[in-house]
């Protein structure tokens, strides 16, 4: 048997199995103070690290309240809080206000007539006087009706009496018949007078005029027509030009010469400037004499008298490149004498003139197309 310590803890009469127990359970006490200590200290650790980051968390969520709120500012309802609207019209009750109107009216002269019936009858004590001296209130309707009759007959007979006495404005180049019962006018024809000053340049020539007023008409005077054509649309009538030999006789004969051979697909509408004028141009053969200087006398026609005039610019008196351009005038216009020269004046179809002006802008550019369907000489 071994020797015992002289110094033991534990008493001598306590057994080896029980100090071995209590020696385990001070060393399970010491390993779990040990592990609570280690437990502290990673508690006061992680105790610190939040304290440090603390400041910056609740800056972070301060921006998110202060986000939040300009939200919340700026936000919309999307349910209709206004109050139901008004009905004035309803709760007043003004569209009746006419008819209340019209029943106090009738009701205030129904009663007038009563009044003034008992006071004939007070005045006359009953008694009815056999003669009618005086118009009778009728409340029948039928007077009104016959009269409403009667003038409306009145109407359609003055009605009928101008549609009789109506005349075209527009020229649309078919024959005009006679009514029935009406004989055709006489129409009387001014003699043609010609300008003494534009002739005296050809006297070196020997020109021999035609003795007949016809004649010297179709030869100085010629009338051409053309019509014309919405495109697209509808026919807008014919227009006839007169033109002077003398202003310019190679232009006047080429005009000539194209509507004689009803040459309408060479002319074209160019531009137009509503007030102003219309621009076209005629396309010329390449052996054509309009290529050449020009002969021409820009005193024949007064721009400032005359609109509707036909005339083109001094700078083609050299002669056209490949078209002869001309203009239409819409209204006297005095400025360009001495820069243009004319050569003819529109004498019938003025109102179409009139009417194409609404087919063009202010630069120029036509917003209808216009087109020439036919041409001749008359």
């Amino acid at each position: 048997m071994a020797e015992q310590p002289q110094y033991s803890e534990f008493p001598h009469c306590v057994t080896e199995s029980t100090r071995e127990l209590v020696r385990m359970a001070k060393e399970a006490k010491l390993a779990a103070d040990l592990e609570a200590s280690s437990k502290k200290a990673a508690l006061k650790k992680a105790a610190g690290q939040k304290a440090h980051r603390m400041p910056a968390m609740m800056e972070m969520y301060k921006k998110m309240w202060k986000t939040h709120r300009e939200r919340v500012k700026r936000a919309v309802s999307k349910l209709d809080s206004e109050p139901p609207s008004f009905q004035a019209a309803r709760v007043t009750g003004i569209n009746g206000l006419r008819d209340e109107a019209y029943v106090f009216m009738n009701r205030t002269k129904q009663n007038i007539q009563l009044l003034v019936e008992i006071s004939r009858i007070m005045r006359t004590h009953g008694t009815v006087n056999p003669f009618r001296y005086e118009q009778t209130y009728a409340m029948s309707g039928i007077p009104m009706a016959v009269a409403n009759l009667e003038r409306l007959e009145r109407e359609n007979k003055d009605l009928g009496k101008r549609l009789l006495d109506v005349q075209s404005v527009v020229d649309t180049g078919l024959d005009r018949k006679t009514r029935h019962g009406q004989k055709p006018k006489k129409i009387v024809e001014i003699p043609l007078e010609l300008p003494l000053e534009a002739l005296a340049k050809y006297k070196d020539f020997n020109i021999q005029l035609p003795e007949a007023d016809a004649e010297r008409k179709r030869l100085l005077r010629p009338r051409i027509y053309f019509d014309m054509y919405l495109k697209d649309a509808r026919p807008l009538g014919r227009i006839v030009v007169q033109l002077y030999t003398e202003a310019a006789p190679l232009v006047v004969l080429q005009m000539v010469r194209s509507c004689l051979c009803n040459q309408a697909s060479k002319f074209l509408v160019k531009r137009l400037f509503p007030t102003l004028w219309l621009e076209a141009d005629l396309q010329l053969a390449p052996d054509s004499l309009l290529h050449q200087p020009l002969e021409y006398d820009a005193k024949v026609i007064d721009h400032g008298q005359y609109n509707n005039v036909l005339s083109f610019s001094k700078s083609h008196c050299s002669g056209f490149p490949e078209r002869l351009s001309f203009a239409i005038s819409f209204k006297p216009l005095t400025v360009v004498n001495g820069t243009r020269v004319g050569f003819g004046r529109i004498v019938k179809g003025s109102k179409i003139c009139e009417c194409i002006q609404s087919y063009g802008t202010k630069n120029g550019k036509l917003s209808r197309g216009l087109l020439f369907t036919s041409c001749g000489l008359l």
